[in-house]
Formats: C-alpha cells, sequence, structure tokens
C-alpha cells in the first residue's frame, strides 16, 4: 500500500518549528508589543512611552529619524526623544514599533527578496484599513491600521523556510490567487501563518484573528471585514489585472456602500499616502503605482462587465493622473 504525502507537510513543519522556536524567527517585537499594550490604557503616560523606547537605542534612533523626515518639516532638528514621541503622537509610535521590529526580523535572505513589495502591500491595505474603519465605525483605527500592516507577515515566514522555492510561487501570480495556490502546494497559506506568528508573540486575539480571516470575503467580524478591505484595494492599486479592480470595487460597493467616485477617492488617498510612508520608513519604491495602467485595466474590466455607464472615465483619468 502506497503512503500518501500531504501537499506541503515538510514546509509545515519547517514553519511550525519556526513558529515555535521564535528565537529562529529572530527576537519577537518586545519593544512594539509594550506600546500596544501600553497605549490600550487611557492612563498611559508619556514618560512611560518613552522609556519604553529608550530601552532600545535602534528604536529610540529610528523614532528621531522618522520625526526628522520631509514628511513633517519641522524647521529644526528634534535631538530629545521625548519631544519627538511628543511630535509624532500615540498612532505613530505605534505604527514605527510595528514597522521596525518586524522590518529587522526579515531583512535577509530569500525574505529580504519580497521586502519592498511586502512593505507596498502592508501600508497600502493599512491606510485602505484606517479609512475604511473610520467609515464603518465600531473599529479603533489604530487597531485597523496596525492589523493592516500585520496583515502579510505570513508570506515573509514563508520565503524564510522555503526560499527561492516560495519566492517563484510568489511571482507568478496574483496575491488574491497565491492564497489559493499556497493551500495546493503547501496545505496552508500565509493569512493562516502571520495569525500563528502574531499569537506566538502575544499579539491581541483580535488582530490575530483578523489577520487569519482577512481573506475570507464573507465573515462579518467588523475588524476583518475592514481588513478584507483594505487587501482588495491594495490588490487593485499595485496588482491592477486580473479582475482586482472590478472585485475591489463591486465588493466596496456592497459592504460600504461605495460609489465609483468614493472608491477614486479612497484609492487616490491611499496612493498617496503609502508613497509618502514608503519614503519615510526607508522603503525603495522602485516600482511606482502606474495610474495609466490602473486606469487602461479599469477602463477593460468595466467595459467586459456593461459597467461603462456606471464609470466617468474623464473622472478616473483626472484623478490618477491621466493627461
Amino acid at each position: 500500500m502506497t503512503r500518501q504525502t500531504i501537499p506541503g507537510s515538510s514546509t509545515i513543519k519547517r514553519i511550525e518549528a519556526l513558529i515555535d522556536h521564535p528565537d529562529l524567527l529572530h527576537s519577537p517585537p518586545e519593544v512594539a508589543q509594550s506600546l500596544l499594550q501600553l497605549t490600550k490604557n487611557d492612563d498611559f503616560g508619556l514618560h512611560e512611552i518613552v522609556d519604553c523606547i529608550r530601552a532600545d537605542p535602534a528604536m529610540s534612533s529610528r523614532v528621531l529619524h522618522v520625526v526628522n523626515s520631509s514628511r513633517y518639516g519641522l524647521e529644526t532638528s528634534v535631538t530629545n526623544l521625548r519631544q519627538a514621541v511628543s511630535l509624532l503622537g500615540e498612532r505613530s509610535i505605534r505604527l514605527i514599533a510595528m514597522t521596525f521590529s518586524i522590518a529587522n526580523a526579515f531583512s535577509t535572505g530569500a525574505a529580504r527578496e519580497l521586502y519592498n513589495d511586502f512593505w507596498r502591500q502592508a501600508l497600502t491595505t493599512a491606510a485602505a484599513a484606517r479609512r475604511l474603519a473610520v467609515q464603518l465605525g465600531g473599529v479603533d483605527h489604530n487597531d485597523a491600521y496596525t492589523t493592516g500592516l500585520l496583515s502579510h507577515l505570513g508570506t515573509l515566514v514563508f520565503a524564510q523556510v522555503e526560499g527561492e522555492k516560495y519566492l517563484s510561487l510568489y511571482r507568478s501570480t496574483s496575491r488574491e490567487r497565491l492564497f489559493h495556490l499556497e493551500r495546493q502546494q503547501y496545505g496552508t497559506d500565509h493569512v493562516n501563518i502571520g495569525a500563528r506568528v502574531l499569537s506566538q508573540w502575544q499579539f491581541p486575539d483580535v488582530i490575530c484573528d483578523a489577520v487569519g480571516n482577512h481573506r475570507n470575503a464573507e465573515l462579518d467580524d467588523p475588524l476583518t471585514v475592514i481588513v478584507h478591505g483594505g487587501t482588495l484595494v491594495s490588490d487593485a492599486l499595485w496588482y491592477a489585472g486580473d479582475e482586482s479592480i472590478a472585485n475591489c470595487h463591486g465588493w466596496l460597493k456592497d459592504r460600504f456602500n461605495l460609489t465609483i467616485d468614493e472608491f477614486i477617492e479612497l484609492a487616490l488617498a491611499c496612493r498617496d499616502e503609502v508613497q509618502l510612508e514608503l519614503e519615510v520608513y526607508g522603503v525603495d519604491a522602485d516600482i511606482p503605482i502606474d495610474p495609466e495602467e490602473l486606469l487602461e485595466q479599469a477602463r477593460r474590466r468595466y467595459m467586459e462587465s456593461s459597467l461603462t455607464t456606471a464609470l466617468d472615465f474623464d473622472s478616473f483619468g483626472s484623478v490618477f493622473g491621466e493627461d
């Protein structure tokens, strides 16, 4: 009798070993965890945040680098950590902590090949999720941003375990189809892996659950819904083929009642924010969002769907920079 092999069983074992022994995955983001928990309480003090960051010299340096970047346009440089924390505010401090911790964890080997693409997706998902949280209500927009930022973490874990084999799979398909191909080949997917890593790192359950379920378009959990929407926006902006634009607009229309003009406005706002964030956080934005390609894909998809009457292409073109 021939023994059947479960697809990807050896990969799953290696991933589980990595998750169960986080020292192999570099140190867990202790400062990020501390800040996340600290800022959950309404009565936290500025000095507590400063003390938390100061415990990590590299984190302190990163905070000062961000506050002195062109994004904030300060006339004089800030050299005092307390002043920097005061200027940045709670959301930005939490974001910097998450960004810096994860960037450190995944900056070598095969995962490095996905580094730029990972951050483009993560920051776009986060930017869209924050805006959708404001519209939906009932979900803290900071939690929505943080969860969106972490939602693609599993791709980096896959790359660290499988190396070039996973990179080939990753590059061969759209982000939406990647989820299904991972399951076929490995018996698991990057959203499940990302959720398990965050759980191992003791992130709040609500964030872990949303990360693990955000590719499910049918769930009603508000945070999961918001992050799913953010992921669709990211797919539409960075991977403008494979029906991603039509899928994104159709889903946002059903769940958030967004008109085509509101969809365009959301996409534009996220694009502009991400381009700025990529610069601030030191990510090489060598593949900018192409507005002409996005416009052309949108035109074709809506024509094929007999929805051209619902789309003002002149407006769409002007919004995304077409002459």
